[in-house]
């Protein structure tokens, strides 16, 4: 298992590809969609098959592929499996059977080259009204599906809404997406994009109210964004020792047939338990 705190967004027709790929990030999206203008489509395509093809980084590489309802999300789709990226981002995703169309799809490609799909992800991007209803069934909509992601700036065009700092405008379309993907049993989803690069108290601010409500990782549209993302999502060496301290306590109080305890005003159960030991995990990755 690997961590993902960042996912970071360049546009698959991009100079900067390289740079993406070099970058902390710890996933790169190529973008084959909003990033890229009608006539470069096809442009953009091939280039993320070769830089795929040629790239030497250990980074999942995932391709975001152009709506269901274009002509051109199947031939994104088939060249990201040829290319062997880990998977795909899927824009505008609003229904379970629009996700089953593209994931069947995937797998028929992937029988037709004679390739194995097991760790082939399918992500799909939340970004209207109708997403954010139908998330749960969209998580379950196929095992294809490894987690959700959201969009908040299309998200805000197609309710009508206004962006603010505080954020409390996107408070429900969060907290449904967290909680249909553990409902759903599916990973951690993925924040929204930061739009304002000069804003970095904006961005520290966001990340962290969006991993108070169940957030894990964080879309990226340039490599400065990545520290402030990541310096929020890791685990503090304070929470470290804490979660240290509170595992190795609950452990000798249970070996001694207690499973509550009190670390300084602190009242310790299974379930803060489980919480200290998660903090760990993420810290050791």
């Amino acid at each position: 298992m690997n961590i993902k705190r960042s996912y970071l967004f360049v546009p698959a027709n991009s100079r900067m590809i390289e740079k993406a790929l070099g970058s902390e990030a710890d996933c790169v999206i190529l973008d084959l969609e909003d990033a890229v203008a009608i006539n470069e489509k096809k442009t953009a395509r091939e280039m993320a098959v070769v830089a795929l093809q040629n790239s030497r980084s250990q980074k999942d590489v995932y391709i975001r592929i152009n709506e269901i309802t274009t002509p051109l999300w199947r031939e994104d789709l088939e060249a990201a499996v040829d290319a062997g990226s880990k998977g795909i981002i899927v824009p505008k995703a609003e229904s379970a059977g629009n996700m089953k169309i593209i994931c069947n799809a995937a797998l028929e490609h992937f029988d037709k080259k004679n390739k194995k799909s097991k760790h082939f992800e399918v992500l799909p991007l939340i970004e209207t009204a109708r997403g954010v209803q139908f998330a749960y069934d969209i998580a379950t909509s196929h095992y294809l599906i490894s987690r959700l992601v959201f969009g908040s700036l299309d998200y805000s065009l197609d309710i009508d809404c206004q962006l603010t700092d505080q954020g409390d405008e996107l408070l429900y379309a969060r907290s449904q997406i967290v909680n249909a993907s553990k409902a759903a049993g599916v990973g951690s989803p993925v924040d929204s994009a930061y739009p304002d690069l000069g804003n970095e108290q904006g961005l520290n601010s966001e990340t962290l109210r969006s991993r108070k409500l169940g957030f894990r990782s964080k879309l990226a549209i340039h490599p400065k964004q990545l520290e402030p993302i990541h310096d929020v999502l890791t685990p503090s060496q304070k929470e470290v020792e804490e979660a240290m301290y509170i595992v190795k306590a609950f452990e000798l109080a249970e070996q001694k047939g207690s499973a509550s305890i009190s670390i300084g005003r602190k009242f310790v159960d299974y379930p803060v338990y489980k919480k200290a030991k998660t903090i760990l995990k993420y810290a050791s990755l």
